[in-house]
């Protein structure tokens, strides 16, 4: 079958297997297994599997993921969580809820949606949010931050493609971010129109900044740890073991905190996910869509926005996306006279929110799993303001050039 046919039948599985209640992972498991079926001869697929299982970027996400859910249940089982949200709470629950995630989203860590869903717990409770509603807030907030700072993968990937400073990325993605801002806090004001807005008294800024400090550490030293050029899989190791000793944990709360980590639906899910990103591109229907797509003669705007909307959607990886769609749509984006600024911006905003939404992004995923909330059901909160958004990138593409 053609590579780019399979790449949709795929996804389609994957999603059409998420509407019937089936879990995450097995669906992105099974859309993994009928791309590699369809397009890869019969058998590379076990290679396929043993090779996303032994994996080094594999292990790495999964000592990370294990790490950020062993730290998050023993800051909640120390009440350091709780007090987080007490203190966040001085500065209002409904501001709150949004800071909190934003403030984590500043570190590039895969699946750091578990560790913002963990700290903004206590607030979702007082402010009676829904399930579905926590995720979307948490999610969407945790990531804007994403196309803001130079610390994230994507964006440094994106600088060295193009050979320019990253101060010119990040300018560039200025109306990505400030439009996901303004589309995010409309749905957000509807969701929290009818929740109590009081918070627990008013407390100065002074013991507020201190409870945030002792109640938030370990996710301020990962902050600075990856700040100063750490990798995310040591500077989590670091983090808990400090905590460990900070809090002189019992080996029972230890063995508690591990079993958290050990979740075997979230392992399952990473190598799930790892596995699909594998078969995309050793099959090289990314390729192959760009090629269909120049063949049919398709208007450079709409090259520049589905190919990497679907590359996106189709790893749930912001760095998989740039590394995927931007070399192949160079000769778009780099002209004679230059970088076309708003050609770029199309491509990297359409790209971005493809991975965003995807049924793959392991942050979508797993404030899904946290809230105890239907992935099919949150798209209803997500999809809006992500379509909003592109469609105002669409519109400045076509002012820009």
């Amino acid at each position: 079958m053609n590579p780019s046919l399979a790449l949709f039948v795929s996804l389609a599985l994957v999603l059409l297997l998420l509407r019937f209640k089936l879990g995450p992972g097995p669906a992105v498991f099974c859309g993994s297994i009928v791309l590699s079926l369809l397009v890869l001869p019969a058998e590379e697929t076990p290679a396929l599997l043993l090779r996303a299982l032994v994996d080094v970027q594999t292990l790495r996400l999964l000592a990370i993921i294990i790490c950020a859910l062993t730290m998050s249940r023993i800051m909640e089982q120390r009440g350091m969580l709780t007090r987080l949200a007490n203190a966040l709470e001085g500065i209002g629950p409904k501001l709150a809820i949004h800071v909190a995630p934003a403030a984590i989203g500043l570190m590039p860590l895969p699946g750091g949606a578990v560790v913002s869903a963990a700290a903004v717990k206590d607030l979702v409770k007082n402010l009676r949010l829904s399930p579905v509603q926590a995720t979307f807030i948490n999610f969407w907030f945790r990531h804007i931050c994403e196309f803001a700072t130079p610390v994230y993968p994507g964006i440094i990937m994106a600088g060295v493609f193009l050979s320019v400073p990253l101060t010119y990325v990040l300018l560039h993605l200025i109306p990505l971010w400030v439009l996901m801002l303004i589309f995010g806090l409309i749905v957000s004001r509807l969701i929290l129109r009818n929740s109590p807005s009081n918070s627990r008294g008013q407390r100065a800024a002074r013991d507020i900044t201190r409870e945030i400090m002792r109640s938030a550490w370990p996710v301020l030293s990962l902050f600075v740890l990856v700040i100063i050029g750490l990798d995310a899989a040591p500077a989590f190791l670091i983090t808990v073991l400090a905590l460990v000793v900070q809090q002189r944990l019992s080996l029972p709360e230890v063995e508690s905190g591990l079993r958290y980590g050990f979740n075997p639906r979230i392992l399952f899910l990473l190598y799930a996910v790892m596995l699909y990103k594998n078969v995309v591109e050793s099959s090289g229907a990314a390729h192959v869509l760009f090629t269909d797509m120049q063949a049919l003669g398709m208007p450079s705007y709409i090259i520049l926005l589905v190919l990497p909307l679907l590359v996106g959607f189709a790893t749930g990886l912001s760095s998989a996306m740039v590394g995927i769609s931007i070399p192949l749509l160079m000769p778009y984006i780099v002209m004679e006279h230059g970088i076309s600024g708003g050609s770029f911006l199309l491509a990297y905003a359409a790209g971005g929110l493809g991975y965003l939404i995807s049924p793959l992004h392991l942050c979508l995923v797993l404030s899904a799993e946290y809230f105890k909330a239907r992935l099919a059901s949150v798209y209803r909160y997500i999809l809006p303001p992500a379509v909003a958004t592109l469609l105002g990138i669409l519109l400045l593409h076509f002012i820009m050039t």
